[in-house]
């Protein structure tokens, strides 16, 4: 992005999600019918627990997804993190997304993070694994491949 195209961040609208559902399909748009997008998005709107979500806006656009989520039944301390961009649009956006994401982590407290994530979605992986994520489990869930990445977090972690 150039010095006159800055994203800002602000809290999603109700005619945001489906942009957001848009986002979500082009990071998995080499997973043929990826199953439970749909679900995935309504997951994320009437999520029962602690979540702090966001989205990315340029000119008016939605150009990126984030948000951090502890379900009553995750370990105390333990969010899961969502990181929703076109990865053909730059890293700028991802940026921007991770860095309030880790600035909520530590606003929360949070002393682990993770992500489930499609294996083919290698830009996604790629950027978390170069902050500190891990792969931690690799499965086969309808048929396609998952992983699930983990980060402990501390205080130097977070002031990223």
């Amino acid at each position: 992005m150039s010095a006159n195209q800055v994203a800002t961040l602000r809290l999603p609208a109700e005619n945001d999600w489906p942009e957001i559902l848009k986002l979500a399909d082009v990071a998995v748009e080499d997973v043929p019918n990826a199953p439970h997008q749909v679900e995935w998005l309504e997951g994320r709107r009437c999520f029962e627990g602690v979540q702090r979500h966001f989205v990315a806006e340029l000119r008016g656009t939605v150009v990126g997804y984030g948000a951090v989520e502890r379900a009553a039944d995750d370990p105390d301390g333990t969010y899961r993190l969502f990181v929703v961009t076109d990865w053909n649009t730059g890293l700028d956006i991802a940026c921007l997304l991770y860095e309030r994401a880790m600035d909520e982590l530590a606003n929360l407290g949070a002393r682990h993070a993770w992500l489930r994530e499609y294996a083919s979605d290698e830009p996604l992986i790629d950027f978390v694994r170069r902050r500190g994520f891990e792969i931690r489990e690799e499965y086969d869930y309808a048929g396609k491949t998952l992983v699930t990445l983990t980060k402990s977090l501390s205080n130097s972690d977070l002031a990223v």
